[in-house]
């Protein structure tokens, strides 16, 4: 569904538990696999088994047109042979206005090839391939737990601009951590200069997805504010046109955004389980990647996700998400949140005009 035509059924849902409509945001975890071992994350400790193609295929027909924004994350979603048909699927049955594939990077011609091929076939979607890059150089190597994670990083943003189709951008995605504080605005310059279209950076943080609730890895507010603020910058300084500069615009108020929610503020209403949802690599659903809320399991409705959506379970798990009132800076479900609240909504309307 349109973010814009969803303003009043999404808050009606949220406030009344009614109409259950379906989603407008999805992850799509298509595997915990991962050939790096960074220091933020153990996502490949899960070894989960994997959904097969033709599960796919019965999710996105029960999804029908629902999706507006995908992103099929990992592990690192490019070690899947078929991601490309996955995809393709989901461009075809859903047709989606906006995908986003994260990668750590790892392989260049591999990733830059799906790519170009996605959105070749597919010109109505917009795709996003967002680089993992939170420092440079031998610093990159050791957060990403592998040599040659800088190299490697840097050839797949040059692959991806060979014969680039319009409808394919290039993003830089950075984890601020306290592993790469120091000499931020130095290394970020670098980063810069690499020639992405977008470069997001959100906060790290304890997830159930990641396995890494032992790892003390979030940025003190007081850090954070510092860097929010060369961020911000950073945006004014080169603004986008099209999908970049919308992205922009919700950047800018989400690094503010996230800098509240460390200093203990209260966070926006969070509409995941109801507008953004999780799909993990077993069919697993969960309103979010942070608590790991199940909602149900896909393979006990018949990969049908519009059974599991109006299921008891998940009906229990929207509540449970309700009354909790948590606040988190994970930026992908912010983003959502913003759109519903009017407060956000503005300040991303107002920055876009002035």
């Amino acid at each position: 569904m349109n973010p814009i035509a969803g303003q009043i059924p999404y808050r009606m849902f949220r406030a009344w538990g009614r109409p259950e409509i379906l989603p407008l945001n999805y992850t799509i975890s298509l595997t915990t696999r991962c050939n790096y071992r960074c220091v933020t994350c153990r996502i490949y400790k899960s070894n989960l088994p994997e959904m097969a193609l033709e599960d796919y295929q019965k999710l996105f027909t029960s999804l029908g047109r629902s999706p507006y924004w995908v992103t099929f994350s990992g592990g690192e979603p490019f070690l899947r042979d078929d991601l490309e048909d996955i995809v393709d699927l989901c461009c075809r049955i859903c047709r989606p206005r906006l995908i986003n594939i994260p990668t750590n990077g790892s392989l260049p011609q591999k990733t830059a090839g799906m790519a170009r091929e996605l959105a070749g076939r597919n010109p109505k979607v917009d795709f996003i391939v967002n680089v993992s890059l939170d420092s440079t150089g031998e610093e990159q190597d050791f957060l990403r737990g592998s040599k040659g994670a800088w190299n490697n990083a840097v050839s797949t943003i040059e692959a991806l601009k060979y014969n680039q189709p319009a409808n394919l951008l290039i993003g830089i995605g950075t984890v601020i951590s306290k592993n790469n504080l120091a000499d931020f605005a130095e290394r970020r310059s670098v980063l810069a200069k690499l020639g992405a279209v977008s470069m997001v950076a959100e906060v790290a943080e304890k997830r159930a997805e990641l396995l890494n609730s032992d790892l003390d890895i979030t940025p003190s507010p007081e850090d954070y504010r510092e860097i929010a603020g060369l961020l911000v910058g950073e945006i004014d300084s080169d603004r986008k046109r099209g999908w970049a500069g919308i992205a922009q615009s919700f950047r800018r108020q989400y690094y503010q955004y996230a800098y509240q929610v460390l200093k203990g503020q209260d966070g926006l209403p969070c509409f995941a389980g109801f507008a953004s949802v999780q799909i993990m690599p077993d069919g697993a659903v969960w309103g979010c990647c942070i608590r790991g809320d199940e909602m149900g399991r896909l393979s006990d409705h018949g990969c049908d996700f519009k059974k599991l959506w109006h299921s008891a379970t998940a009906r229990q798990a929207r509540r449970r998400i309700k009354s909790r009132k948590c606040s988190c800076p994970l930026a992908n479900a912010s983003y959502t949140n913003m759109i519903f609240d009017l407060r956000a909504s503005l300040g991303v309307l107002w920055d876009l005009i002035f």
